[in-house]
């Protein structure tokens, strides 16, 4: 599948604040879905280098195949501001990508909603701060919600969709409906918990994986190992509901029978005890920075997208099918 227009797309302005990583999976995202896209950033050094950030990645994805359309056709379609007045200036959806902070998002959703047509919808892209904690005091917060990408979201083609209590259902439909016309998969998520649910499913893989360190099991390296290795290239092609009713004849009733008691024995051992030790994070450090040194962070995180553009590739050539009949 290619991961460009789709048939019968009505084109969308968007505007993206903030272009960290997130911001320009989000532009690459947008713009080959042939959005017409907006961007804006509170720090100006981090817009010089966002064009050409955007432009190795969309010819990296032409390389591969995934992009029918040239990467200068597409680049046309995003416009750097330089003011955030002239960012959201006639734009259907915000997409915030700024840090990790309840005051610094909160400042920003009162200014976009004080700013913005009611029409626009206004989305964060926190990985884990509920929008009631930014947006329960705001006059327009029934149209502001969260959409967590998972990372990068040009090549992840999913994204979590958490609404507040005060999030209108006509915002939730309207964001999905965009969601879906750039090829994102919307997950609703039906009620608004800290950590969404990729991060919970994700932390709890890290949980069990910290307590296995910790007590000396097994290594850091000898963990990713077993993901990259095992876990991850199966769950790559059934995720962990239909991996067990794949793993065991007779399905997830007889898998939960057979295992289910050697989980809940596990769980009941874990108990509500912290892995995460400072010792126990040293230790990870110190292996993971023989391995990706921090140093050397933008160039791996580089190299983790343009591995992950030739396995996308080969998905697009029929090579790598799913178990699971899409329609």
């Amino acid at each position: 599948m290619s991961l460009g227009l789709k048939q019968g797309f009505t084109a969308t302005t968007i505007a993206l604040i903030g272009v960290g990583t997130i911001g320009i999976g989000w532009a690459v995202v947008f713009a080959t879905g042939g959005c017409r896209v907006r961007v804006y950033d509170y720090q100006p050094a981090m817009l010089k280098q966002f064009l050409a950030a955007v432009e190795f990645r969309l010819t990296k994805l032409a390389e591969a195949g995934l992009i029918s359309e040239a990467p200068s056709t597409v680049l046309d379609r995003i416009v750097v501001s330089t003011s955030r007045e002239d960012a959201i200036e006639g734009v259907d959806h915000v997409q915030e990508s700024v840090t990790e902070s309840v005051e610094v998002k909160r400042a920003v959703f009162t200014w976009l909603d004080a700013a913005t047509p009611r029409h626009v919808t206004l989305a964060s892209s926190t990985s884990t701060i509920p929008s009631s904690q930014f947006t329960a005091d705001l006059p327009g917060r029934d149209r502001c919600l969260v959409v967590h990408p998972a990372n990068p979201p040009y090549l992840l083609r999913v994204a979590e969709v958490v609404p507040s209590e005060y999030t209108s259902q006509a915002t939730v439909e309207k964001t999905a409906e965009l969601l879906s016309s750039v090829r994102i998969s919307p997950v609703v998520v039906k009620s608004e918990i800290e950590g969404f649910v990729f991060n919970r499913l994700q932390g709890a893989l890290l949980r069990e994986a910290y307590f296995l360190v910790g007590e000396g099991v097994v290594t850091p390296r000898d963990v990713d190992t077993l993901v990259r290795e095992g876990l991850g290239r199966r769950w790559s092609i059934t995720g962990p509901f239909a991996t067990s009713e794949l793993n065991t004849r007779g399905g997830t009733a007889q898998h939960a029978e057979v295992i289910g008691a050697v989980y809940a024995r596990i769980g009941s051992a874990r108990g509500a005890g912290d892995p995460w030790s400072p010792q126990t994070i040293a230790y990870v450090m110190d292996e993971m920075n023989e391995l990706l040194p921090g140093e050397d962070w933008d160039e791996n995180v580089l190299r983790r997208e343009l591995a992950m553009i030739t396995l996308e590739g080969l998905r697009h050539q029929g090579n790598v099918p799913s178990v699971i009949l899409e329609n």
